[in-house]
């Protein structure tokens, strides 16, 4: 699977963010959209730690430290799924101490923010993350009624594992030549990697 990609490059306090906006036209960077069967989810970088906060969606790392953005429901008073705001995201400093973190207001509208999607009545709740406002995310339950965070990745529908941003620091701006994107599909129970990068 090809695609043409805008790759936007944005730096903030604790480093770059990546932005992909699909257009067509010269003004287009060239990237490829490689998706691909594995057995197992990898960890990039084993030395990392995972999220393990209660109901958790995904989390994303990024290369330069183990700094972690994590994404997961939040619950009302009554431990219902907030209709106000039903998935945040905020940083775990594994880097420091593993303190949650709440993000800052750059983070969150240029960045690292989710923006719901207003469902009517009887539809589920869907959500993009700021930096990347073409990935339209749907907030479901699975069979356990655990909450889970789905995706298109090529015409599968999978549940969001992790996103690893492969930063190279140096210079006035750091570079994102890639990301990986790890999910498993929901019709197979497969592990799907989808990279993202340069061609």
């Amino acid at each position: 699977m090809q695609a043409r990609w805008k790759l936007i490059i944005r730096v903030l306090g604790f480093g770059c963010l990546l932005g992909l906006a699909v257009l067509d036209g010269a003004a287009a960077r060239q990237l490829s959209s490689q998706v691909t069967e594995i057995d197992e989810i990898p960890r990039v970088r084993p030395e990392f730690k995972v999220p393990d906060d209660p109901d958790m969606l995904f989390y994303v790392e990024r290369s330069p430290n183990a700094n972690t953005v994590v994404y997961a429901v939040r619950r009302d008073a009554h431990g219902e799924v907030d209709s106000d705001t039903p998935v945040e995201g905020f940083w775990r400093w594994f880097n420091v101490d593993g303190q949650k973190k709440a993000l800052n207001f750059v983070e969150r509208m240029m960045a690292y923010g989710v923006r719901i999607n207003r469902p009517a009545r009887g539809q589920p709740v869907t959500f993009q993350v700021a930096a990347l406002p073409e990935r339209v995310l749907t907030l479901d339950l699975d069979d356990k009624k655990r909450p889970e965070a789905l995706i298109q990745i090529g015409n599968h529908t999978a549940r969001l594992v992790y996103v690893y941003l492969n930063v190279i620091e140096g210079g006035v701006m750091p570079t994102v030549p890639s990301l990986e994107i790890f999910a498993i599909d929901k019709s197979s129970g497969k592990v799907l990697h989808e990279h993202i990068g340069q061609n």
